[in-house]
């Protein structure tokens, strides 16, 4: 079987960008590029030309792909890599990938024919190839989503963490049966939602009575809050793990009762980010997607420079914002069925 440049990384314990411009005869730190030539070596690599023709040392333009930059984390995300590009004189083109592989494939061609220096990825999912951008030289770092067999440089939120924090506040206020409204199976939506599921069985005191499943914008969170309440699902709570979600799901709430959703406690991931949106007992689990984009940034410049170590895994801790300085204890009961 013909070696890769992934091999070659892994046996080196060097990243593939470094690989890739230690054979294309790039500056790396001499340890790193003898253990590369070693390993290159040993398993017989060949690269491949096309790759090498490909090569992009000084590029002073850069990629960020993301699945939605309506969504305004994506938005503050480009703002902390920009922090890092607007000193050294390079430029951020942005692509929209809708979570569409076609789309994120012909950014991904984008960003291989204008030889950037760097990409930062949202993947759109567990199947998103990076090879050709890796074996070209171009440095990787994913940001929100990870990607199976951490082969690269990884950023994003503790989101079992922020799943957990969510259930904890709704328990503690007193809320006694919620339902979810998660996004489309992916590592991230997964980990929020596990993260609260588990945290309400350990105390106890939560239970979850509806799981529904939605495509991350608001249209998804509307559709999927009037099927719960159109099958007449008792609740008094919402954990929505997605803010346009959350957006959409309050929306349905109000149009079916006006005024409602004050009686029931809400909680998602960075409703705060949404400026109209207010509520009795609602909370937002905030990220931090600035300093994420900004670490996305240096991570770039570290493997741009000297290369490093494959699978850097970054988790920024998520923090619990109320809505309500002084929330009662003790809430009334909100139910679809009245």
């Amino acid at each position: 079987m013909t070696a890769t440049i992934y091999d070659v990384a892994r046996h080196a314990g060097v990243s593939a960008a470094t690989v890739s411009r230690v054979v294309n005869g790039l500056k790396v730190r001499e340890d790193l590029a003898e253990r590369v030539k070693a390993s290159v070596a040993q398993l017989g690599y060949r690269p491949s030309r096309t790759a090498q023709r490909m090569r992009t040392s000084a590029s002073h333009l850069w990629a960020l792909i993301v699945p939605d930059f309506e969504n305004t984390f994506f938005t503050r995300l480009a703002r902390g890599l920009e922090q890092v590009c607007r000193p050294r004189d390079t430029c951020v083109f942005i692509g929209s990938s809708d979570d569409d592989p076609e789309k994120e494939g012909h950014y991904l061609d984008v960003a291989l024919a204008e030889r950037v220096g760097g990409v930062v990825i949202a993947p759109s999912s567990d199947a998103t190839d990076l090879t050709k951008v890796a074996e070209a030289g171009i440095p990787v770092v994913i940001v929100d989503r990870a990607l199976p067999g951490n082969a690269y440089d990884t950023i994003l939120t503790n989101n079992l963490s922020g799943g957990a924090l969510a259930a904890g506040h709704l328990e503690t206020l007193g809320f006694r049966k919620a339902v979810c409204i998660a996004g489309p199976l992916n590592p991230t939506s997964d980990a929020r939602l596990q993260g609260f599921v588990e945290a309400a069985k350990q105390k106890q005191g939560l239970d979850i009575v509806r799981i529904e499943h939605a495509n991350n914008r608001v249209d998804g969170g509307y559709l999927a809050m009037r099927r719960i309440l159109e099958e007449r699902t008792a609740f008094d709570s919402l954990f929505v793990t997605n803010n346009l979600m959350a957006v959409g799901s309050i929306k349905a709430l109000e149009d079916a009762a006006p005024g409602r959703k004050d009686d029931i406690g809400i909680i998602g991931f960075d409703l705060k980010e949404i400026p109209f949106l207010s509520g009795r007992h609602m909370a937002s689990i905030d990220q931090d997607p600035h300093e994420i984009g900004r670490i996305a940034g240096e991570r770039i410049l570290e493997q741009r420079q000297d290369g490093s170590s494959p699978g850097c895994w970054i988790e920024l801790p998520p923090t619990l914002a109320t809505f309500d300085a002084n929330p009662s204890l003790i809430v009334p009961r909100y139910s679809s069925a009245t």
